[in-house]
This record gives structure tokens, C-alpha cells and sequence, in this order.
């Protein structure tokens, strides 16, 4: 056994170092454990023939069966390797090159002479080669030795499993799939079916259709009908819930289940998938997989959270819950009420986690608070308090309230805002607000300006907006008007008719706006543009169809980007390259709409080649005809060059 604490406590040794040197080690045993400080000469700056000392970095000692590492720096032992130590994870090759003096190498030699065995098929260069042969050896000794006691860890948690009780397929017949029957019949008669249900063969009056709802004429269960020429069976699957009685705690058995349904009636089929183990104190979680190669399952404790395709949510068998919990931290836990009231898959997992640190979970279920159950052991807050007002942080009328409308966060924030202003809510303005998920602290910029949560519920109901965006866009809205200068206390600014037409509209002004301050910098670039525009007059051309317009200044680039989407006017970029004379941009528009942009040109001034041409979104719609109206119009501009050519006269 590696005694840590003493030999932590053994002094360091000088070491020297040259000029070149990296590493330095120096070896020595203490009792049967050898011990190696590994020294950084890195920093060592003295000429090849001089020493200096080095500064220690860390300590690796090995007994052959295990390896430690205490790093002086942070003054604590780890499992790494001394490899690791040096490089982190950055090493791929071979180990580190650390000198050792004749002293070190014969007491390596030593420690070593029994292990031979452990590189037989390997050839290692030095002593420090072989150390981190045997490091490497103890690592998966170590390893498949972790392994083992994994494995029977796993083993022993599965012996606690027993059999499912003997009515599981009854409950999940009454129970789990209570909305999944289905009445099978022949496509083409239709004048008989079969229940899944109950079995019974009743007679139809023919007016049924396929995936219709009614009611079994046998056994008044509520059925979906099927036809059997379009479907021969159904499946339906759900994942249960089953805790199990140990010793010392209880099994929270997550069990996938399949239903089959058919003209022949139902089967069931039910495995385990995951594995809770609580010992009263920690849980372990096992989860069931199935090999790639072969389709057999095995068992691996890792945590089915992190696996991606695992809810901790089901349907809980509820008739040995009471033993089950017996004797641990959740025997007063209702959980039977809880899910006979759900009726559906209810977050077990998360609820035991919050469980044992909030307690008042218990009265939230017990009071008929279940929406607040739900919610909260989502919520991963902790509420002070013993009492129920100072947990919940309302009195008890409004707490008598919230259970009324079976209340969740929401609704319990806005009667904790309720509270602190003094004001009175009535109960479907609550409701409201929490269907629809809007919480105090979200609608505060709205309330601090009208001061009224009835006048902003109502005015909420009247607009065409999802209630999700309404506070964002309102919120947007009232900021804008105020940087307008409009008075927001006026109930026409405040509550205009149409939100959205209004909210757009001040996006619309400020973006004009910003454009105006773009086009200030821009005059510079205007003027070069109008010096040149005489220049690009030669791209002015129509037809009967098309006409193609040069551009004279910088707003108008903009608005034809805007409109357009693209990035023409999103900079001076194209605006610059006009002021230089190096290309032009060209507006091409349909005589019939020449107000509306359509196609954006840009033209290379030098030889007067098109370099690109672009409608909406970057997109060339009619893209055929609009090469032939360039065709004709790069003619055009080739006529115009040609005339104004000025000839030369030779002197004689």
C-alpha cells in the first residue's frame, strides 16, 4: 500500500540541468514503493557546459499495482500518469524524454527486474520507457478490474427485480390504455365488428368510417373504429411505472409497454428499460439497451438522462406504492393521489429528486395544488419557509383561491403581484394569463405604464396577435412611440386599434430615419456620383417592354435593396465603386410598373460587361428573357461607343 501522506513529506532533491535539458528525474524507493520527482528544465538558460538547479514539478510514485501523482504547484495527489502530468491530453506517441542520473537508472533497474513480462512482445528504449509500460499496464488492470465491479454492482441490483404483480396486464387493460380501444370491421360489409376491448362480436348499422369515434354496443367502452381492409392491427405505446419493496429502500422500475390491438382483441408485452435503485440514501439509475450485433439487451448504469431518448415520465402503478415507500423519506408522500388524479404519465423522477428537499410537496398534492406539483419539480427553485403562506408567499384566502383554479407558477406569481400592489383580480383573469403563459415580471414595462392588469387583459383579447408575442410587440411599441415624442399616457397612443399595423409602422419611421442619418455621410459620394453621372447616360435604354435606368444617387441604392433584399444599398460599397468610375448600377424595370423595382444591374465601366444580375432574394426569375433583353441592350451600349469614337487626323 502506497503510504501518500509520508512520502509527500520525503524531501526534494537537488537536481541539475544544462543548457538543453527538458525533463530531469531522480528516483528513489521508500519502503517497496518507488518514488520519481520530475523536474522542469525548460526555463534553464546557461551555457551547455554550466548546471543549473531545476524547479521540481511533480512526484510519481508506483508500487506495481497502482500509480499516484502529487503535483507540488496545487499541493494534491491525482490518478494521472506521468505522461499526463507532462502533456495533459497532447501526447500521442511514446513516452516523455525525462534524463535520469546512474543512480535513478540502477534503482529503476531493480524495481523492474520482475516485470518483463508485462513488454515480452515490445522493445522499450530506457528505464522511463518501461515505467510507462507498467504504468500503462497497471492503467488496464485497473480498468478491466473497475469493470468487473461495475458489472457486479449491475448484477446485483438486477437480482432485486421480481416478477410484475399478477394483475399488471389488468391494470394496464382498465387503467394505461383506457383511450386506446378499437372496433374492427370488414371494410366492405360493414354490418359486424369486434371490440378489442371486450371481445364481443356486435352487429353495425353500416354508417361507421375509418378512424370514426362511437361507442362498443357490448360493452359502452369508447371505441375508434377501424377498418380492417385499410389497417390489419394497431400499436400503441406507453412507459409505466412500478416501485418494488428491497430491503433497504425500493425499485422504481420504468417498464416499456405495447399494446396490440386487432380484430383478434389485444396482447400486451412488457419489459424493463430502466432501473432506479434506492438504498435510502443515493439512487442508481440502470438502463436497458439492445446490442447493434444480435438484438440482445444488456444493462449499463449510465445515466439514462444523458442516453437522449429516455423521459423519466409514466403511468404509476398505484397499488403497492404505500408499502413500497414504507419506511423511507417518501412514506408520507402522496404519489396514489397524485396519479389518480393525473390520469396520465406524471414526472416521478424529478418529483422524488425535489421530494427530499422541499417537503411542502407533499401539502401542495394533499391541498389539490397538482399543476403546481407539476410545474414546480420543473422549476429547480427551492422556497423558503414552513408555513404555507410563507412558502408560497400569499395568505390564505388567495392561497384558498389558487387551489379553487387548481393554480401553477403563473397564476401564483400574479396573485403574489396581486398581494404587493393591493389591488383585487378576478379568477378567469388569472386563468387567463396563465393559459396563455404570461408571467408579471414579463408583462412589467406594460404595467408600470398603464398600471392596470384588467385593462391590459382586455385590450390583449381583442388583437389578431398570438398572446405569446403580444407583450413583445406592446413592449416594443410604447418604447418606439416614446423615442417619437408621442405622449403614452394618452389612451390613443396606449392602446392603438391595430397593434401590429402601429408597431410596424414606427419600425418602418425609424428605419427611414436611420437612412437619413446614413445618407448625411453619404453626400460626399452623392456629388462624385452626379460629376460622373454624365458618363453612365449611355445606359439609359428601352424597349417596348423593358426599361433600364442608371442610378444617380445613394438613396436610391438604398430603397432598391430594401425593396429588393438584397445587399446593394446595405453599405458604400457599390455606392464608392460609382463615385470611381470602376462600375455602374443599373435599374431594369417592367414599363408597366416602372415605380416597382424588379431587376438590379450591375455594369463594369472599363469594357462595359455586365458583371451581375439579381432580383428578389438574389433570385432570377425569367431568367431567359431577361439574357436576351441584356443582349440587346450591351448591343445598344456598344452602338452609342462607337459613335462617340473621335477620330484622329495624321498631320501630312
Amino acid at each position: 500500500m502506497i503510504a501518500k501522506k509520508e512520502i509527500a513529506q520525503l524531501p526534494v532533491l537537488p537536481a541539475k540541468a544544462h543548457g538543453r535539458d527538458e525533463w530531469i528525474g531522480r528516483i528513489r524507493m521508500h519502503r517497496d514503493t518507488l518514488v520519481l520527482d520530475v523536474y522542469d528544465a525548460r526555463r534553464v538558460m546557461c551555457p551547455e557546459e554550466e548546471e543549473k538547479n531545476a524547479e521540481i514539478m511533480f512526484r510519481w510514485v508506483c508500487d506495481k499495482k497502482n500509480y499516484y501523482t502529487y503535483m507540488f504547484r496545487s499541493q494534491a495527489w491525482t490518478g494521472y500518469g506521468f505522461s499526463y502530468a507532462l502533456y495533459g491530453g497532447n501526447w500521442h506517441y511514446g513516452y516523455p524524454c525525462i534524463q535520469l542520473d546512474a543512480e535513478s537508472e540502477e534503482t529503476a533497474g531493480k524495481f523492474l527486474e520482475d516485470c518483463e513480462d508485462i513488454w515480452r512482445y515490445d522493445f522499450p528504449e530506457d528505464q522511463i520507457d518501461k515505467l510507462g509500460r507498467l504504468e500503462e499496464h497497471i492503467r488496464d488492470q485497473r480498468r478491466d478490474r473497475d469493470e468487473q465491479n461495475r458489472s457486479a454492482r449491475i448484477r446485483a441490483r438486477q437480482k432485486l427485480r421480481k416478477a410484475l404483480p399478477k394483475d399488471w396486464e389488468k391494470w394496464l387493460k382498465t387503467d394505461v390504455y383506457k383511450d386506446k380501444r378499437y372496433l374492427f370491421y370488414n371494410a366492405r360489409r360493414r354490418k359486424s365488428g369486434s371490440c378489442t376491448y371486450c371481445g364481443a362480436v356486435v352487429e353495425l348499422d353500416g354508417k361507421q368510417k375509418h378512424n370514426g369515434i362511437g361507442k362498443c354496443p357490448a360493452c359502452g367502452s369508447s371505441i375508434q373504429y377501424k377498418a380492417v381492409g385499410k389497417v390489419s392491427e394497431m400499436r400503441d405505446k406507453r412507459q409505466c411505472i412500478y416501485l418494488q419493496k428491497t430491503a433497504d429502500g425500493f425499485l422504481t422500475r420504468y417498464v416499456l409497454t405495447e399494446k396490440v390491438s386487432g380484430p383478434w382483441g389485444e396482447r400486451y408485452k412488457s419489459h424493463d428499460a430502466v432501473l432506479a435503485t434506492y438504498n435510502g440514501k443515493k439512487t442508481w439509475y440502470d438502463y436497458c439497451m439492445v446490442s447493434a450485433v444480435g438484438g440482445d439487451e444488456y444493462w449499463d448504469d449510465k445515466r439514462p438522462y444523458d442516453m437522449g431518448n429516455w423521459e423519466p415520465e409514466g403511468y404509476l402503478y398505484t397499488r403497492n406504492v404505500r408499502q413500497a415507500v414504507k419506511d423511507t423519506v417518501f412514506r408520507y408522500a402522496p404519489l396514489v393521489q397524485w396519479m389518480k388524479h393525473e390520469r396520465r404519465e406524471i414526472p416521478l423522477a424529478d418529483f422524488l429528486c425535489n421530494y427530499e428537499k422541499a417537503p411542502y410537496l407533499e401539502f401542495f398534492i394533499k391541498a389539490g395544488l397538482y399543476r403546481l406539483t407539476r410545474e414546480y419539480v420543473d422549476w429547480h427553485e427551492i422556497w423558503k419557509g414552513k408555513k404555507p403562506e410563507e412558502i408560497l408567499g400569499i395568505n390564505r384566502q388567495r392561497i384558498r383561491r389558487l387551489i379553487r383554479m387548481d393554480g401553477g407558477i403563473a397564476a401564483l406569481e400574479w396573485l403574489r403581484y396581486e398581494q404587493e400592489e393591493g389591488i383585487n383580480l378576478q379568477d378567469d383573469t388569472v386563468s387567463w394569463l396563465q393559459e396563455n403563459r404570461l408571467y408579471p415580471n414579463k408583462c412589467a414595462d406594460i404595467l408600470r405604464q398603464m398600471k392596470s392588469v384588467v385593462r391590459m387583459v382586455n385590450y390583449m383579447k381583442k388583437q389578431q396577435i398570438a398572446p405569446a408575442d403580444i407583450v413583445t410587440t406592446w413592449t416594443d411599441y410604447l418604447r418606439m412611440a416614446a423615442l417619437e415624442d408621442m405622449d403614452i399616457t394618452d389612451d390613443i397612443v396606449l392602446f392603438p386599434k391595430d397593434l401590429k399595423r402601429q408597431h410596424d409602422y414606427l419600425v418602418e419611421l425609424g428605419n427611414r430615419r436611420q437612412e437619413e442619418r446614413r445618407l448625411e455621410g453619404y453626400a460626399d459620394l452623392d456629388r462624385r456620383i452626379r460629376e460622373r453621372l454624365p458618363e453612365a447616360a449611355r445606359y439609359y435604354w428601352e424597349n417596348e417592354k423593358y426599361m433600364i435606368v442608371p442610378a444617380a444617387k445613394c438613396e436610391e441604392l438604398m430603397n432598391e435593396g430594401r425593396t429588393l433584399h438584397h445587399c446593394v444599398g446595405r453599405d458604400d460599397y457599390y455606392m464608392t465603386k460609382m463615385a470611381e468610375g470602376r462600375s455602374w448600377i443599373l435599374f431594369l424595370r417592367k414599363k408597366e410598373a416602372l415605380d416597382c423595382p424588379y431587376y438590379t444591374v450591375e455594369i463594369n465601366m472599363q469594357n462595359d460587361e455586365i458583371i451581375q444580375w439579381y432580383s428578389a432574394f438574389d433570385r432570377q426569375p425569367d431568367a431567359v428573357e431577361i439574357k436576351m433583353v441584356l443582349k440587346m441592350f450591351k448591343q445598344n451600349v456598344a452602338r452609342k461607343r462607337k459613335k462617340e469614337r473621335i477620330p484622329v487626323s495624321v498631320a501630312v
